[in-house]
This record gives C-alpha cells, sequence and structure tokens, in this order.
C-alpha cells in the first residue's frame, strides 16, 4: 500500500534532519539551553496563523459527469516548541468544495501535527510535519452513482513548510501537506498548498 511507503519516507526524511539539527545545535553554541517544555507549561504556545491556498482532491473523477477536483483550502492554527527543535499545532482546516458527477464533495477537519524545524535566520526556518487529522466529509447526492452521505474519523497527515521572517514577530509562511481523509465507503487524500502570515508571541 502506497501511504506505507510514503510514510517510511517521511520518518526516513525527519530521521535525517533531526540528526542534522542536533549536530549543528551542538556546534552553534554549548551555552544556550534547550529546556523541554510541555504544552500545559507556561512558555510553551508561542505562533499562531492562517493562510489560504489550494487544494486537490486525489480521489478521483467518476467514469461520467463533471468533475472538479481542485478549490481553495484555509486553515487556522497555533502551536508552540517542547524544545528548540521540536514542536506542536494544532490547526483546523477546511479542505474545501469539490464537484464529483454533479454532487458536492466537501469537508473539514482537526489538524494535529509534531513538527520537526530548522532555523535558518531570525524568525526564519523549513520544517516538516507527521501527525494525524480527524476528517468530516459529505458526499451529496449526485448523478454517477458515487457513494453519498457524512463520514469522519483519523487519519494521518504529513507535510513540509517554510518561514521567512519579516520582524521579529511577523512571518510569511508557506506550507504542502497531505490530509488523507475518509469518505463515504473509501479512504483517500486531499492536498493542500497554502501561504499564510505567521505572528509570535515571544
Amino acid at each position: 500500500m502506497h501511504y506505507r511507503t510514503l510514510t517510511a519516507t517521511v520518518v526516513g526524511a525527519l530521521g535525517l534532519a533531526m540528526s542534522g539539527i542536533a549536530s549543528a545545535q551542538s556546534t552553534t553554541s554549548s551555552t544556550t539551553p534547550d529546556t523541554w517544555r510541555m504544552p500545559y507549561q507556561s512558555g510553551f504556545w508561542g505562533h499562531a496563523g492562517a493562510s489560504v491556498g489550494q487544494s486537490k482532491l486525489q480521489l478521483g473523477c467518476p467514469p461520467s459527469g463533471s468533475c472538479d477536483d481542485k478549490d481553495t483550502s484555509f486553515r487556522i492554527f497555533a502551536g508552540g516548541k517542547f524544545n528548540n527543535a521540536f514542536g506542536l499545532e494544532l490547526g483546523l482546516v477546511d479542505y474545501g468544495t469539490f464537484d464529483r458527477g454533479g454532487g458536492e464533495t466537501k469537508g473539514r477537519g482537526l489538524d494535529i501535527p509534531l513538527i520537526l524545524g530548522f532555523p535558518i535566520g531570525a524568525n526564519s526556518s523549513v520544517f516538516a510535519k507527521a501527525g494525524v487529522n480527524y476528517s468530516q466529509m459529505e458526499v451529496s447526492e449526485n448523478s454517477t452513482g458515487v457513494a453519498t452521505g457524512k463520514e469522519s474519523g483519523w487519519g494521518p497527515r504529513y507535510g513540509v513548510g517554510a518561514q521567512i521572517g519579516l520582524t521579529p514577530q511577523w512571518a510569511i509562511r508557506a506550507d504542502w501537506d497531505r490530509y488523507h481523509v475518509r469518505f463515504p465507503g473509501t479512504k483517500d487524500d486531499v492536498d493542500t498548498l497554502a501561504i499564510g502570515a505567521q505572528y509570535s508571541f515571544r
């Protein structure tokens, strides 16, 4: 199953990135403390933001009828750091509304990714993401026999991103994410490519 292959690839990339970050941190400064923080402790939550972009439904088009597998996606999020390298985000995402066989396929979800980041300057970084999302998808009546109804549940998600700091607080951020979601009678992916703004409280 191709998701196992993709997951193995992501895990391998995270491992390599983690090794690189650990090496960079050890050579950059031996005096800077890297204390471990938890979400319930003060100082953990440090940023929030919103993004908008294009989503693509990977489910495919029915044999007949109209089909539009792209739409606009929205995401709002807040996050924090366990330490200098690892973080966590909580987000709400609207996957968009897609036309499949004369009916609509639409959904939204709760997004919970772990983040492994590598700073490249003041308030700038590149990062990888892996975690879970809870999706709620709805397929309306159509003319091609596509299964209709509502379906919800947990699934994996992963992605990559980068941010460029404009000030110590504000940054422009770009993200690519893949969400594995449940549809009536099946499962498949929704991809998003988005750009947005992030504000850091520190």
